[in-house]
């Protein structure tokens, strides 16, 4: 699977399957402030060693493509990912994307520091399946 971060604000197509929390920490922990934007960093978080996704879910599918943000936290976890779109449209998506949380990730980096940070990511199939 070929990953791409997006630069600019997704659009807001109705063709789309609806934003739609994955996983949120509960807890004072969670504060949107505490994320700064991959954009403004030295280095965007990035996976450790690809992308945790539900490959039985994916399998049938030739092709497709997901847009997920991302809140990773400073350590390399993620906290909340969040679907923005995916193509086609329907709940394979949010069945696929369930495992990401547990995706191990290199956290942002401003300033030679670990820092906590927002990205997003277009997850696309590559020569017509998944991986």
């Amino acid at each position: 699977m070929r990953t791409q971060v997006a630069e600019a604000s997704p659009s807001q197509d109705t063709d789309f399957v609806p934003s739609e929390p994955m996983h949120q920490p509960a807890g004072p922990q969670w504060l949107a402030g505490r994320y700064t934007p991959a954009d403004k960093l030295d280095q965007s978080p990035r996976p450790e060693l690809g992308w945790f996704l539900d490959e039985d879910v994916l399998a049938p599918l030739p092709h497709g493509s997901m847009l997920v943000q991302l809140w990773v936290s400073a350590e390399g976890r993620i906290d909340r990912a969040e679907l923005l779109r995916a193509e086609p449209p329907g709940d394979w998506a949010l069945r696929a994307l369930a495992p990401l949380p547990g995706t191990p990730m290199r956290p942002g980096v401003r300033d030679g520091h670990p820092v906590a940070a927002t990205l997003v990511v277009e997850l696309v199939s590559d020569n017509e399946r998944f991986r």
